[in-house]
């Protein structure tokens, strides 16, 4: 048995939670019907939980089937917080690591717009450049190929609200990435491996994809997990205030914005259920990150 599942608790409860969390997408990209469940039905809004065979959890205000919900709003919420994390580690480990060993004035200024980025508070940054993304002007001057192949029709926008999306939230949390893989490169050019390399000529690209990068690779799986977490409650952030995934794309943050009218109704599992998920993806994925930081640091 591996080490971290005999001997991390946490390891094995977020796998647990996530397992379920991966579970419930792909049940609901697989399932035929799923997509009548989540079909408006105002003759049956706002019914409680174990009180209809047909809905065990219940329904929103909308008449939709809240377990049939919680599935498909996995797919939106999960695929865009993982994807939104990994690019935002990446683009900002490569930035930090760039910065680093480039040295002098291109240094300073990188670091300094990331310094001026990160004074800006997260939310006002992630407002902004969801605004500025999302606008209809800004998606007419994508190349054809491009809008073909992200299935975009005059009549479905297809993937393209989950790459404005994911695009919003990775140019928001790249930040703290970069300072930390800045802070890293510079330790690891004291190494003496790092000075036999200068010494033997290597140059800035060689490097950064022989050493540096493969030297980062720990660092990079933590940041994106912890990374993953953050994306997943600033995208039901977003959905909540309308600026999400859109009406017709399902997620975890959409259901909470339609929950405010059911708890008029008295109706708080619309609510309760939805933020119970994003609570608990959040704290697995958090735990995961934790474990595999134990593990290394043994």
């Amino acid at each position: 048995m591996h080490p971290l599942f005999k001997s991390n608790l946490k390891f094995v409860l977020g796998c647990t939670i996530m397992a379920l969390m991966c579970g419930m997408a792909v049940f609901a990209a697989i399932s035929p019907d799923l997509s009548i469940s989540t079909t408006c039905n105002l003759a049956q809004a706002n019914i409680s939980p174990l009180t209809d065979q047909r809905h065990p959890l219940g329904t929103d205000g909308l008449g939709r089937d809240l377990a049939a919900m919680l599935a498909s709003g996995a797919q939106g919420s999960l695929s865009v917080g993982i994807f939104a994390a990994v690019g935002a580690t990446i683009f900002g480990n490569l930035w930090g690591a760039i910065a680093a060993i480039t040295g002098g004035y291109a240094e300073k200024i990188a670091m300094r717009i990331v310094d001026a980025l990160l004074s800006i508070p997260s939310i006002v940054l992630l407002l902004f450049a969801s605004s500025f993304i999302a606008t209809p002007e800004a998606t007419r001057t994508l190349p054809a190929a491009l809008t073909a192949w992200l299935g975009v029709t005059p009549y479905s926008d297809g993937l393209l609200p989950y790459c404005i999306v994911i695009t919003t939230i990775a140019s928001t949390t790249w930040l703290e990435s970069a300072r930390i893989s800045r802070a890293r490169v510079l330790g690891i050019m004291q190494d003496e491996y790092y000075q036999a390399a200068i010494a033997m000529g290597a140059g800035n690209l060689q490097i950064l994809s022989r050493h540096l990068l493969p030297a980062l690779r720990g660092m990079w799986v933590i940041e994106a997990t912890l990374l993953t977490a953050d994306a997943l409650i600033m995208e039901s952030g977003l959905s909540f205030l309308g600026l999400g995934l859109g009406a017709t794309t399902p997620s975890w943050g959409s259901m909470l914005q339609v929950a405010q009218t059911s708890l008029l109704y008295g109706n708080i599992w619309a609510a309760i259920l939805p933020g119970l998920a994003i609570a608990l993806t959040a704290l697995a994925v958090y735990m995961l990150g934790r474990s595999y930081l134990s593990l290394i640091e043994q």
